[in-house]
């Protein structure tokens, strides 16, 4: 779901700046864009380890020989 939140995001921000493409200052534009992608890309990871148990030094070492 919190994936799906982020892709609603996305569409809302791009469908945002198309129906603001008059006032779009276009010099500015893609560093802000970068910026916001960046902050959602974070927030979800963040989200995304909330939900995945801290694995231990054994059980990496498990996972990565096996």
């Amino acid at each position: 779901m919190v994936v799906e939140e982020s892709r609603i995001l996305q569409v809302s921000i791009f469908s945002t700046l198309q129906r603001n493409l008059c006032g779009v200052d276009f010099s500015r534009l893609l560093l802000d864009v970068v910026t916001i992608a960046d902050e959602v890309d974070s927030q979800l990871k963040q989200a995304m380890f909330s939900y995945v148990p801290t694995m231990t030094p054994k059980s990496q070492a498990a996972r990565l020989a096996g």
